[in-house]
């Protein structure tokens, strides 16, 4: 019994117009016509390849064999611009894969005149051996390669890092921004600058930060020297800011002897934003008022705040001025806690 299912009569249908099809006068036709093209196609692929064809390549350049005594101070180019003419099959071996670097020894360029060099006359001959002795060299940028090198002893320098970088709303930056290396080292061919005490980056400007961020930076070149590392890599810690309320005390500083300060309400509540890693730590904030600032006529005396955090934002609280009593103290009283030689520093709302 055949399945009512079955895809076999449709298969069998498109099979069979496609048995006609080929069968017909017009099918043999189209086909005959696609096995032309195809043809064609390669042989048009393979005649091409030995067309005249020219090409433009940044090719990798690296020095061999450099002694561990030996800085190149004036920096080699890390790859060199070559445009070359040829049979386009000289260069099928370049299509598919990263070029290979052009290595040269440093024993056979460098000079007792402390000089590594290469000439326009070399370079041509060693790019003909890279590309094939039937390639023909139109251009090379640089036209030579020419940089000095040292053997002295190089001089440890710190980093100055010249950043700016602000974060966005309700973020903070909740740390100092940390450096991969504090000090690089500097070569020079000659005696180094005596006045030469540290070298700086580039100017790093960012702003709207919302995560802990990573830069690269370069530092600034010094004309004749060699830097080593030439870059360094920036970290700025960044953090969300989360709002926290707690109630504080009121403490009273600058008491004369004999009188006590008396403040109604003697607490406040106060509101500030913390970074998400200091929300479970203690804030230190300390509300105060100052005996020196009352003012006789007025019924009612300012608040103050304090904190030891440079982390806390947006510090503000309620009650903002507290009414007061002065009230004169005996002798057998005990003596209201005051701070009188290390009033504490305001912080402004």
């Amino acid at each position: 019994m055949s399945d009512p299912n079955s895809n076999t009569p449709k298969s069998n249908g498109k099979s069979r117009v496609w048995f006609d099809f080929k069968k017909s006068t017009r099918g043999s036709d189209v086909l005959v016509f696609l096995i032309c093209l195809g043809i064609a196609t390669v042989f048009w692929l393979f005649l091409s390849l030995y067309d005249e064809v020219e090409k433009d390549y940044d090719v990798p350049f690296e020095i061999e064999n450099l002694p561990d005594s030996i800085v190149i101070v004036d920096q080699v180019p890390p790859t060199v611009n070559v445009v070359v003419q040829g049979k386009g099959v000289q260069f099928l071996r370049f299509l598919w894969h990263d070029l290979p670097a052009l290595k040269v020894k440093f024993e056979n360029f460098s000079s007792t005149s402390g000089y590594f060099s290469i000439p326009r006359q070399k370079l041509d001959g060693l790019f003909r051996d890279y590309f094939g002795q039937g390639v023909k060299i139109v251009s090379i940028r640089p036209e030579s390669i020419r940089s000095a090198f040292t053997s002295n002893v190089g001089r440890k320098l710190p980093v100055v890092i010249n950043c700016d970088v602000q974060p966005n709303m309700q973020y903070v930056i909740s740390g100092p921004i940390a450096s991969d290396v504090d000090s690089v080292m500097v070569y020079s061919a000659t005696d180094l600058p005596r006045d030469l005490v540290s070298v700086e980056t580039y100017p790093v400007v960012r702003s709207g930060l919302k995560d802990t961020t990573e830069f690269i930076v370069k530092i600034r070149p010094v004309e004749g020297l060699r830097i080593i590392p030439d870059q360094i890599r920036l970290t700025v810690p960044v953090e969300p800011l989360i709002a926290k309320k707690r109630t504080v005390s009121i403490d009273v500083v600058n008491v004369p002897d004999g009188v006590r300060l008396i403040t109604f309400p003697s607490s406040a509540e106060v509101s500030f934003l913390v970074p998400m890693s200091e929300y479970g730590k203690e804030s230190n904030i300390r509300l105060f008022v100052d005996f020196g600032t009352i003012d006789r006529t007025s019924q009612k005396v300012k608040v103050q705040a304090s904190s030891g955090s440079l982390m806390l934002k947006n510090l503000s609280f309620k009650p903002d001025s507290v009414e007061y009593i002065i009230e004169a103290k005996h002798n057998n009283e005990p003596d209201v806690p005051t701070d009188t030689t290390n009033q504490p520093e305001t912080v402004q709302e």
